[in-house]
């Protein structure tokens, strides 16, 4: 039996602003992967898709592969441009595969993402509260004292990602505007061009999936509201790459981000995998539509080659 493991990245960067821990240096990110070699084979994600599914192999990777009978795939959501800046050459000189899911939406946009809006807007004010409304309850938001802050980043974040886009940027723009600062752009954390996107898309190391077109929170939503989420990012990316677009990752991926209206959307959209992030192994008995992932964070090689051991047994 081959033990399968399914790694979740989002950037790739020295970033001394991460206040989700989504970074991993370059440095490291090398390290883990020479680490990973060690311990497993690396494989794409058609690859994996086709041993689950019992198909017989497109190629067979060696003595690696027979020796250790553990296989991982390693992906990236969300399409920050340092997927292609630091993350891909770090690939390119190991020669290891890897799958990058893009949210289509943001592509190109100077405003990023609105979680990295939201950190930018309240790290670096002390001694205010702010006051919002979401879904009908008014919030006094203290930004008072050193961990105030990163506090309201938690509540806001947890209540806000539940919300429409318009909901989201609303309150975005009512704390802007009562903290009387311009809304940011988080440069460090800036999403792909479209441009960019072909360049990485160019390389044969490298798959493009789906992750919707706006990064919209899933669950509880219409059928026909998430198949236009998800079937609109998979359409453009085949537009801008040039050929099938066969996986996708729900939008944040926990058990409160999709269900199985979501898991019914994707297929209908005819997505072959789709990735979560709930922990776990994966095995032939998973729904390829229900995949599990390990997040992976700044860890070095010995943490690591540890937690890899750790999960081959859980």
């Amino acid at each position: 039996m081959i033990r399968r493991t399914i790694l979740m990245y989002h950037r790739i960067a020295d970033d001394p602003e991460d206040p989700y821990s989504l970074c991993v240096s370059p440095d490291r990110f090398d390290a883990q992967l020479w680490t990973i070699r060690e311990a497993a084979e690396i494989v794409d994600f058609d690859c994996l898709a086709a041993g689950l599914a019992g198909k017989p192999r497109a190629h067979r990777a060696p003595s690696r592969e027979r020796r250790t009978r553990s296989q991982v795939a390693l992906t990236f959501d969300d399409g920050y441009a340092d997927n292609l800046l630091s993350a891909l050459p770090v690939v390119e000189a190991l020669g290891v595969p890897i799958t990058v899911y893009v949210t289509t939406g943001s592509l190109g946009s100077p405003e990023g993402y609105w979680w990295d809006r939201l950190a930018l807007l309240l790290h670096g004010h002390q001694e205010v509260d702010v006051d919002v409304e979401i879904a009908g309850q008014r919030l006094c938001i203290s930004l008072r004292g050193e961990e105030a802050a990163s506090t309201a980043l938690v509540g806001l974040h947890t209540r806000l990602r539940l919300r429409s886009v318009a909901e989201i940027e609303a309150t975005l723009t009512t704390i802007a505007a009562q903290l009387s600062v311009p809304m940011p752009e988080p440069e460090r954390a800036r999403v792909m061009t479209r441009d960019e996107l072909r360049t990485l898309a160019a390389s044969p190391l490298v798959t493009i999936g789906a992750h919707t077109v706006d990064h919209v929170l899933l669950a509880g939503r219409p059928l026909v509201e998430q198949i236009e989420a998800m079937a609109g990012s998979k359409t453009e990316l085949e537009a801008l790459i040039g050929r099938p677009v066969r996986h996708f990752a729900y939008p944040f991926g926990d058990g409160e981000a999709f269900d199985s209206v979501s898991v019914k959307a994707a297929r209908q959209c005819g997505f072959e995998t789709a990735c979560t992030t709930l922990a776990g192994r994966v095995t032939r008995l998973n729904d390829p539509l229900r995949l599990p992932r390990r997040m992976v964070h700044d860890w070095n090689s010995d943490e690591m080659a540890a937690l890899l051991w750790k999960w081959r047994a859980s």
